[in-house]
């Protein structure tokens, strides 16, 4: 990227960092949320906002100054409106029959679930993002009747998708055997022999039992490249083919939007067509992801404000 292109993309942060302080006080990951770019560049930012006493924070929140109104008044921002749905917070998607009843079971069986650890890269998104998932996939047609497979399951979308009753089968793999152990206890305890777990390891190649065996999976993979196109390389070869579909998630607080073009090009190359991108869909529970914040020290202080950080989650449909 060019230097002019470095620095329209910051004023460009700055602008949406001011015009969402103008509408009142905001946490750490609130602004993370509104600043709609990398982490680092939003970090830097907010730095420069905090230098240039346009704004200030009090150990909790950050809170425009009288300078930073006026700045953002300068810049038009105060006559620009939250334009996102106050109802469903700009994803499109509300829990009606039956996710409304899913998630108050659901959050019953999640309070059991093993801790988080850094060991898997996890870090549990809230029990309504889970439920959020499988509403829009039944939105989709992607839930009702349908083969889903999970590759990695921390945030136990797989039990969530039993307690609907909607999918005809459900496979989960993951790496880590304490979350294998509880999808399958939860699943005897509630009879449930249409869903099944298994210890895998994603470097590992996919069993030929799972191999084109579904109708569609759902993965929140890390986010190196590399990372990326192994899940999701794994993931296509257990789909049946033509009208299968997959879902993932990918941050744009650790994805820089050429690395978005770069996966946008590989799920072209690998035959899906990208049929969803729904921003800021998924709120992460922090509790474990704060102790393990060490990237950013000077800001921790920053990082228990609020319990909740953006990403996107993406559906990609079609088969070449």
């Amino acid at each position: 990227m060019s230097t002019s292109g470095i620095s329209v993309e910051a004023r460009r942060i700055d602008a949406l960092l001011l015009r969402a302080l103008y509408g009142g006080s905001k946490s750490y990951w609130e602004l993370m949320r509104e600043g709609h770019a990398q982490t680092h560049h939003i970090l830097e930012s907010l730095q420069g906002l905090l230098k240039n006493e346009l704004v200030t924070y009090d150990g909790n929140r950050f809170v425009l100054t009288e300078a930073g109104r006026r700045q953002a008044e300068a810049l038009g921002l105060d006559r620009v409106a939250d334009q996102r749905c106050e109802t469903c917070a700009g994803r499109g998607i509300i829990l009606r029959p039956p996710f409304d009843r899913v998630l108050e079971a659901f959050q019953e069986i999640v309070a059991m679930r093993p801790k988080a650890t850094p060991d898997f890269d996890q870090g549990y998104v809230t029990p309504e993002t889970t439920v959020l998932r499988l509403a829009l996939m039944a939105q989709r047609g992607d839930l009702a009747g349908r083969d889903l497979l999970l590759l990695g399951d921390d945030d136990l979308t797989g039990i969530a998708a039993a307690l609907s009753g909607l999918p005809r089968r459900i496979f989960v793999l993951d790496v880590d055997e304490r979350i294998v152990g509880f999808i399958r206890d939860v699943a005897r305890d509630r009879g449930w022999d249409n869903v099944h777990a298994e210890i895998y390891d994603v470097q590992d190649p996919l069993p030929e039992t799972l191999r084109g065996q579904f109708d569609v999976f759902f993965t929140d993979p890390v986010e190196t490249l590399r990372g990326i196109f192994l899940f999701l390389s794994r993931c296509t070869e257990a789909l049946r083919g033509p009208g299968s579909a997959g879902y993932f998630g990918l941050s744009y607080l650790e994805s820089s939007w050429k690395k978005w073009r770069d996966i946008q090009r590989g799920l072209l190359d690998m035959g899906f067509a990208i049929t969803d991108m729904l921003g800021a869909f998924q709120d992460y529970q922090l509790e474990n992801i704060v102790a393990q914040a060490t990237r950013w020290p000077r800001w921790r202080p920053f990082l228990s404000a609020n319990l909740m950080c953006p990403s996107t989650s993406a559906r990609s449909t079609g088969w070449s």
